[in-house]
């Protein structure tokens, strides 16, 4: 199924986000097969429950994030690289509200409004600047993170708080944590060709040109784009903190290189205009299995780098070849 990116509705020739690009999901799902029974076969224990939490606990914080930069790059804004500021800044408030005594959902709420308030700032400088986005978040993220290492080098979720309560409970099997994940994808991933805003976002990455003639406000569009994912940074330090008792501001970087991963390997192209947030969830779970499957086969957790980056590698230049098809 796909949905032409014009408000007026499908339209030969313009942008187009599809609920799943022709050949990626099957790719990915074979991939993933392969992984799960090249390590099954190597260690018949690998297919248990505690691996199924593993990947499952993996996926929460980085496919929300995905998501947030799945839409940064539909939308041409070709990536947020302050992912880690986004999630951690959030995780300490809400660890700090908690500690102070106030309700688990008065600290969420505070939580995802950081986020938020967090890509808004990106957004307005981006757009008053008109500064390349890779610039302004890169820098935002250092000092986002130096300075809340200055003032606080550590914070710890209470034990007794309903949010670690609930971080620590399974629904189904799963994680809690894992269904805020999937929710968010299957909704941002339905709404996004279905709804004027969504239909707008990718129109903008597709042809900005074309999207400003039709009357679609770019730096509205940016703003609200960059706004969208700190918020989807706010969702993850909820998942964060509800799952982390105790953290440091580095511990957000290691999230930076499987979010951008993610996103590339699930199709979504940097120069904007498609992709499919629905097939993050292959994408996500693919790459969540890869650090299991690596101490199974008895390869240091530090080869997880390595392997990311070779995959990084490997999707960016299917993309460049892609784009030079296109064109």
């Amino acid at each position: 199924m796909t949905a032409q990116l014009t408000e007026a509705g499908p339209r030969a020739g313009g942008p187009r986000v599809r609920w799943f690009e022709a050949g990626t999901p099957i790719a990915l799902a074979g991939t993933w097969l392969v992984l799960i029974v090249a390590s099954a076969l190597h260690r018949n224990d690998f297919l248990s429950h505690g691996t199924l939490l593993s990947i499952a606990f993996t996926m929460a914080v980085t496919g929300v994030l995905a998501v947030g930069q799945s839409v940064v790059a539909i939308s041409g804004g070709i990536l947020d690289l302050s992912v880690p500021a986004a999630l951690i800044i959030p995780a300490f408030a809400i660890a700090d509200l908690l500690d102070d005594g106030f309700s688990s959902g008065f600290a969420v709420t505070i939580g995802v409004l950081a986020g938020a308030g967090w890509g808004l700032i990106n957004g307005l400088i981006i757009v008053a600047g008109k500064i390349n986005p890779i610039i302004v978040t890169l820098g935002s993220n250092f000092v986002g993170v130096g300075v809340l290492y200055v003032l606080q080098k550590q914070a710890a979720v209470p034990t007794a708080s309903g949010l670690r309560t609930w971080g620590q409970d399974y629904l189904f099997g799963l994680p809690n944590i894992w269904w805020p994940m999937l929710i968010l994808i299957v909704v941002v991933g339905v709404l996004l060709p279905r709804t004027r805003i969504g239909r707008r976002t990718v129109a903008v990455g597709g042809n900005p040109v074309a999207a400003k003639a039709r009357g679609i406000s770019l730096r509205k569009t940016r703003l609200a784009v960059f706004t969208f994912s700190g918020t989807c940074g706010g969702i993850a330090a909820v998942l964060f903190s509800a799952s982390t008792p105790q953290f440091v501001p580095t511990d957000s970087s290691t999230f930076l290189l499987p979010v951008i991963a993610a996103v590339i390997v699930a199709g979504i192209s940097l120069s904007g205009g498609r992709g499919s947030v629905l097939t993050l969830l292959l994408s996500v779970g693919l790459l969540s299995t890869v650090p299991t499957a690596l101490v199974f086969f008895g390869l240091n957790s530090n080869w997880q780098i390595v392997f990311q980056g070779l995959i990084l590698i490997i999707a960016v230049s299917i993309d460049g070849r892609s784009q030079k098809k296109a064109k």
